[in-house]
């Protein structure tokens, strides 16, 4: 690709020692490009309309309408739905999104370790530490029981494989059909979309935020689950309407849940979620953002662009990932 100036690269986060080391990484491997890192809107508002190139997380989204030479907006994170909602991204710039096998080994153990957590009872354990109450109790084993695994992208396969090598029976729902290694069964579309959750155990979303899946987990979706099923969300909070979860777990329906992600983040400090004993709250933390991690598909995607060569991980806009 031949440029008559070099082309300019902002890359953004809200963390600045985060942006710091991005913008090093890319720097180092590209030096005849024109590199910057800001952490705070003012400074992107002050240097948008010069980038060619976009790369970051927490991006402030309405800042893109005034992108003028923006050809490409890659987002640092498995989901983009703040991006496509935003509906500012300009005509002619490409998004992309990272692979989600970056963040896929992180958050299966995520997801392992509180099955893991549930089936061993751990809170009860830390309460009665807690009390210094010696009282021997039953735990129960993953081995033999199902998981339900909502979303098989990158970040659902490794979880899969993880579940599998536990010997835990994995089920597995998407929007289409089609087979997964290690998954017993796959189902797909709302019309089977009853029968998976019907049968599990554990259920993990792991779904991008769209308009098919926003509210997809309802109070109809909970009615239909097993009695004491243990819900375990990394996806989007959108998805999993928080009042009918609530609902679910006050009843009993739902044996508890580990939450990573809402529909507010933070948390707000009253919500219901900190103070029930049946609930883990994490600060969407199950799929970090290591800089190394995140940077290397994003140098690969760089020099397929400086080449003219199609992006990997190109995010389709009417479906949303």
């Amino acid at each position: 690709m031949n440029e008559a100036a070099p082309l300019t690269v902002l890359i953004y986060y809200q963390n600045e020692k985060r942006a710091e080391e991005v913008r090093s990484l890319v720097a180092r491997r590209f030096p005849q490009l024109t590199v910057r890192a800001v952490s705070a809107r003012g400074d992107a508002e002050a240097l948008v309309e010069e980038a060619d190139v976009i790369a970051g997380w927490g991006f402030p989204t309405d800042l893109l309408a005034r992108a003028r030479r923006l050809r490409w907006f890659h987002k640092f994170a498995a989901g983009v739905d703040d991006v496509v909602a935003a509906g500012t991204l300009p005509p002619q710039a490409v998004l992309t999104r990272t692979d989600g096998r970056v963040f896929g080994r992180r958050m299966a153990e995520y997801v392992i370790a509180y099955m893991l957590a549930h089936s061993q009872n751990v809170p009860r354990i830390l309460r009665q530490q807690a009390e210094r109450r010696w009282k021997p109790f039953l735990t129960t084993t993953l081995a033999g029981r199902t998981v339900g695994i909502a979303g098989l992208g990158d970040i659902g396969q490794e979880i899969v494989r993880r579940a599998a090598a536990l010997d835990m029976r994995v089920l597995g729902w998407r929007r289409s059909a089609g087979d997964v290694p290690g998954v017993e069964r796959m189902y797909a579309g709302r019309e089977e979309f009853h029968e998976f959750r019907g049968q599990c155990d554990y259920v993990v979303v792991v779904l991008p935020l769209t308009d098919a899946t926003r509210g997809l987990f309802d109070d109809t979706a909970f009615a239909a689950m097993r009695d004491g099923t243990y819900l375990i969300n990394v996806g989007r909070g959108p998805v999993i309407q928080e009042q009918a979860l609530l609902r679910a777990l006050e009843s009993g329906k739902l044996a508890g849940a580990t939450l990573d992600v809402f529909d507010v983040e933070p948390l707000p400090e009253d919500h219901p979620f900190w103070r029930m004993e049946n609930v883990i709250v994490t600060p969407h933390m199950s799929g970090p953002t290591v800089a190394e991690e995140v940077t290397a598909p994003f140098i690969e995607n760089m020099e397929r662009f400086l080449a003219g060569r199609p992006l990997l991980k190109q995010v389709d806009l009417q479906r949303g990932y």
